[in-house]
C-alpha cells in the first residue's frame, strides 16, 4: 500500500508508512511462501502491536490494536478468501482494514450517548469528563483535539456517517 498518493498530513504518512513497515516485517518474519497459517494470526497480531508499543510514533495505535484483537479474531476465516487456510499479505491487509473499521464503529457507537448517529459537544464533553475521572487524560486530550479539529470543519455535531473516524 502506498499512502503517499493520499491526501494527509506529513506526519500521519510518516506514522502510515511506519506502521506497513513493522506490520510487513511481522508477517514476513513468520510467513512461508509468501503466506502465514491462520492459526498463527493472532501470535502476528500480537507481535505487531508489541512492536507498535516500542515505536514512539505508533504508541497509539498499540493501544488502538488491543481494544481490535476480537474483532480481528472474529474476521480472520472471512478473509481467507482462497480457503486455503492461510492468509498471504493482501487476505491479513484486508482483514486488518475490516477489524479496524469495525472498531471505530463500535467505538463511535459507544460515545454516542443518545444513539443518535451523531457526536455533538455536549457528548464530547461528558465523554472527555469520564475519561479524566479515570485517570485517562492523554486520550481525553487527544479526544478533545481531533473533536475540536473536526467541529472546525463541519456543523456542531459530528455523524459517523458524514466522516469516517481516526484516532
Amino acid at each position: 500500500m502506498d499512502v503517499n498518493s493520499l491526501q494527509m498530513s506529513k506526519q500521519l504518512k510518516e506514522k502510515a508508512n511506519k506502521a506497513i513497515e513493522i506490520s510487513k516485517n511481522c508477517f514476513q518474519a513468520i510467513a512461508l511462501d509468501g503466506k502465514i497459517p491462520i492459526d498463527d494470526v493472532l501470535s502476528l497480531f500480537d507481535a505487531t502491536i508489541k512492536q507498535y508499543s516500542v515505536t514512539e510514533i505508533l504508541k497509539d495505535e498499540a493501544t488502538t490494536f488491543t481494544g481490535m484483537r476480537d474483532l480481528v479474531e472474529e474476521a480472520i476465516v472471512r478473509n481467507d478468501v482462497d480457503g486455503d487456510g492461510f492468509l498471504d499479505w493482501n487476505e491479513y491487509m484486508a482483514l486488518m482494514m475490516e477489524a479496524r473499521s469495525n472498531f471505530y464503529v463500535e467505538l463511535f457507537k459507544k460515545y454516542d450517548l443518545n444513539n443518535d448517529g451523531e457526536i455533538d459537544q455536549s457528548e464530547m464533553d461528558e465523554i472527555v469528563a469520564k475519561m479524566i475521572e479515570s485517570g485517562n487524560t492523554t486520550s481525553a486530550k487527544t479526544m478533545r483535539e481531533r473533536f475540536d479539529s473536526m467541529l472546525a470543519n463541519f456543523d456542531a455535531k459530528w455523524g459517523w456517517i458524514d466522516q469516517p473516524l481516526e484516532f
